[in-house]
C-alpha cells in the first residue's frame, strides 16, 4: 500500500514564517515562501482503484526550518572541499551563504528507501517564478549531492549560458538548447544528469495593467519580473526584430485587432467565465528547466500574463493541472506491465508539454481561444474585404498577418527541433516506459506529417484513467506524442500561411487591375482640366467686378482671400477622405454586419420563443380534448 507522501497535519497547521521580517532571510536574494515545491508520487484517492500518480503541492516552510538563513559550518565546509583553489572557494562561499538553505528540498533517501519502492515521491519539482541565471547556479550547487562533481557542473553550466545567451534591443534571451552539464568522458547509454533545457513559447498578455505573479521573487527589480532586463517577457514582434523599436507596430498584430468575442456571444460568455480577461497581444516567454538528478528538477519562468488557477494559465498549474494527467495515464497503464518509473527526465517533457502547448488545440481540446483559430479567422475576416473591395490596406494587414504566422513557425519549429535533440540525449534508455510503450514511426508521408499511429494496435484506454484532457495524438510514449502534437500544430500553421500567400497574390492582382482602370479615368479627368482650367480662370478673373477691372468698390483682395480659403477647404477634405476613407467605409460595413447579426439572433430568439408558445398550446389543446367528459 502507498504512504501518505504529502505534509503531515502538524505541517498544515503550522503558520507561515515571515521571511520578510528576518533581517538574516531578507538579505537573500530568495526565499521560500517565493517558491513552488511539487511532489510526484502514488497516492490512493479512490480504495477501489488503486494507487495512482499524483501530483500534490508542498508548502516551503514545512521543508526549511526557520535558521536555515545561518550559513552552518557543515555548508562552509562543504564549499571548501567542492572548491579547487581559492577562487573558486570565495565563490562556492557566497553560493552557500545565499542559496544554502535549498539543500532542505533534497528528498529524505533513507525515508525514501524505507517506504520501499512502492511509496515516497517519485520525483520532487520545484518551481521559480523568475529568470536569473543566478538562480541557475544557487539551485545547481544546492541540491547536487556530489561534491565533487559541484566544480564541474557549475563550470559547464556557466559555460552554456555564455554560449547560448544573445543580446538584443528589448533585453537578454536565451536561443532554444538542450545540454547535460557533465563531460563527454561521464556521458553513457543512460540519461545524463544534470541538464539545462531551455525554449520559447507563446502566451497572451492582456489589456490593462498585467497582474502580478503568484510569487515575485525578483528584488533586484523591485518585485517586478514583467519588467526585467535580464530575459524579459516579448512580444513576437520584439522577440523578431531584435534591434528595432516596436512599441508602435504592436497595436496592428492580429491578436489586437481581431476580436471574435464582439460578434460572438458564445465566445464572449467562455472568455469572462474561464479567464476573466480579453487577451489583446501575443508574448514570447522562456521556461529554463534544470534536472539535478532523476528524483530533482527545477524549472524557471516569468509567466507574468495570466494570475488565474483555472482553467491553468499560469505555467506550474497547466503542467501539473492538464500535461500532468496526460502522461500520467500512460504510466497508469504502464503499471499493468510493472513500470512505474516517473523520473526527472520524463516530468522534463511534462513540463515541455505544459508550456509549448499553452496555446495549441493538438494539447488542449477543449482550448476556446486557440492560436491556429484565431488566425484563421483573421484571414476569414480578411477574405470578406477583399471580396467586397480590394485595396493596399489590405494588402499592408494581410503582409502583417503573414509576417506573424512567419514568426510563430519558426518558433514552433524551434521547439520540435528542441524535442528531436532531447530524445537523442536520452536514448532508448532515457526510461522503462519509453521501452514499453514505444511508438515512434519509421518514415514520414508526402506532406512531411508523421503518420499517425493505428488506433487498433494502440494500448486501450483504461476507464479508471480516463480524465479531461486527452490530447489529439494517439501515441502512448510521452516525448512520440510531444513530436505528434507539435508536428499537427506546424502543419496547420503552415497551411495558414499559405492561405495567407494566395490571398496577399489575388488581393495585388485585383488592386493592380482596378489600378488600370482608375489610370484610365484618371487621364480623362486630366485632358478635360488641361483644357478647361485656363478658361475658366480667365473667365473668372476678367469677369470680376472689382475696382481694379470695374467700377466698384472692392479690390481683387477679396477675390484672393475666398480663393484660398475655398481651395484650403477642399483640399484638405479631399486629403481626408483619400487617406482615411478606406477605414471609415470598414467601420461602417463592420457596423452594418454587426447589426445584422443582432438582428438576426434576435429574430431566431423570437421565433423559437414563437415555436415554444405554439407547441405549449398545442398540448394544452390537446390536454383539453383527451379529458374524459363529466
Amino acid at each position: 500500500m502507498p504512504v501518505d507522501w504529502r505534509a503531515t497535519p502538524a505541517d498544515a497547521e503550522r503558520l507561515p514564517y515571515d521571511y520578510d521580517a528576518d533581517p538574516s532571510w531578507r538579505a537573500k536574494p530568495l526565499t521560500p515562501a517565493r517558491v513552488l515545491v511539487y511532489d510526484v508520487g502514488l497516492e490512493s484517492l479512490r480504495a477501489n482503484r488503486g494507487p495512482m500518480l499524483e501530483v500534490s503541492e508542498r508548502p516551503p516552510s514545512s521543508l526549511v526550518p526557520d535558521d536555515a538563513a545561518t550559513t552552518k559550518a557543515a555548508g562552509i565546509a562543504r564549499a571548501t572541499d567542492a572548491a579547487a583553489n581559492p577562487i573558486e572557494e570565495r565563490r562556492f562561499r557566497r553560493l552557500e551563504d545565499e542559496f544554502g538553505w535549498i539543500r532542505h528540498f533534497r528528498l529524505d533517501e533513507a525515508k525514501e528507501n524505507s517506504q520501499g519502492s512502492q511509496g515516497g515521491t517519485h520525483c520532487r519539482w520545484i518551481h521559480c517564478s523568475s529568470k536569473y541565471p543566478d538562480y541557475l547556479y544557487g539551485f545547481l550547487y544546492a541540491l547536487t549531492k556530489d561534491t565533487d562533481a559541484v566544480s564541474d557542473c557549475l563550470e559547464l553550466l556557466h559555460v552554456n549560458v555564455q554560449q547560448n545567451q544573445r543580446f538584443s534591443k528589448h533585453g537578454k534571451y536565451f536561443v532554444p538548447f538542450a545540454a547535460p552539464l557533465v563531460s563527454r568522458t561521464q556521458q553513457g547509454d543512460a540519461p545524463s544528469y544534470p541538464m539545462l533545457v531551455c525554449t520559447p513559447w507563446l502566451d497572451w498578455s492582456i489589456n490593462g495593467k498585467i497582474p502580478p505573479l503568484r510569487f515575485q521573487v525578483d528584488r533586484k527589480e523591485g518585485y517586478h519580473s514583467s519588467k526585467s532586463s535580464r530575459h524579459p517577457l516579448r512580444s513576437i514582434l520584439a522577440h523578431y526584430f531584435r534591434l528595432e523599436d516596436t512599441r508602435e507596430r504592436e497595436r496592428s498584430q492580429v491578436f489586437t485587432k481581431h476580436k471574435p468575442w464582439t460578434t460572438d456571444r458564445e465566445i464572449d460568455l467562455k472568455i469572462r467565465q474561464w479567464y476573466g480577461h480579453y487577451p489583446s497581444a501575443l508574448n514570447v516567454d522562456e521556461v529554463w528547466i534544470l534536472a539535478i538528478d532523476a528524483k530533482h528538477i527545477v524549472t524557471f519562468s516569468s509567466n507574468q500574463t495570466w494570475k488565474s488557477r483555472w482553467p491553468p494559465q499560469q505555467l506550474p498549474s497547466r503542467i501539473s493541472d492538464v500535461a500532468f494527467r496526460d502522461v500520467r495515464n500512460v504510466f497508469y497503464r504502464a503499471q499493468q506491465h510493472g513500470t512505474n518509473d516517473y523520473s526527472a527526465m520524463t516530468h522534463i517533457v511534462t513540463c515541455l508539454a505544459g508550456a509549448v502547448g499553452m496555446m495549441h488545440r493538438s494539447f488542449w481540446q477543449d482550448l476556446s481561444l486557440c492560436l491556429t483559430d484565431r488566425y484563421a479567422g483573421h484571414l476569414g475576416h480578411l477574405q470578406y474585404r477583399l471580396h467586397r473591395s480590394a485595396s493596399t490596406k489590405l494588402v499592408m494587414d494581410l503582409l502583417a498577418c503573414q509576417e506573424e504566422l512567419n514568426i510563430v513557425i519558426q518558433i514552433t519549429k524551434q521547439q520540435l527541433d528542441l524535442v528531436n535533440q532531447l530524445q537523442e540525449f536520452m536514448g532508448d534508455n532515457h526510461s522503462r516506459i519509453d521501452r514499453v510503450f514505444s511508438s515512434k514511426p519509421s518514415s514520414t508521408n508526402d506532406t512531411g506529417r508523421k503518420p499517425s499511429v493505428d488506433h487498433k494496435k494502440s494500448t486501450p484506454l483504461d476507464p479508471t484513467s480516463t480524465y479531461r484532457h486527452l490530447t489529439a495524438s494517439s501515441f502512448n510514449d510521452p516525448i512520440a506524442k510531444l513530436q505528434d502534437n507539435l508536428q499537427r500544430e506546424l502543419t496547420d500553421l503552415e497551411d495558414l500561411r499559405d492561405n495567407a500567400n494566395t490571398l496577399v497574390s489575388r488581393t495585388i492582382q485585383l488592386v493592380n487591375i482596378r489600378l488600370e482602370d482608375h489610370g484610365k479615368a484618371i487621364l480623362v479627368f486630366t485632358v478635360v482640366t488641361i483644357i478647361f482650367l485656363p478658361l475658366n480662370f480667365v473667365t473668372s478673373f476678367f469677369g470680376m467686378n472689382t475696382r481694379d477691372i470695374r467700377d466698384m468698390d472692392a479690390t481683387q483682395s477679396l477675390f484672393w482671400l475666398v480663393a484660398v480659403c475655398v481651395t484650403i477647404g477642399v483640399l484638405g477634405i479631399a486629403i481626408f477622405f483619400a487617406f482615411q476613407g478606406g477605414n471609415i467605409l470598414e467601420h461602417v460595413n463592420l457596423w452594418l454586419d454587426a447589426r445584422w447579426e443582432r438582428s438576426a439572433e434576435s429574430s431566431n430568439a423570437a421565433l423559437q420563443r414563437h415555436s415554444t408558445f405554439s407547441l405549449g398550446s398545442q398540448k394544452n389543446d390537446t390536454d383539453k380534448t383527451q379529458e374524459p367528459k363529466s
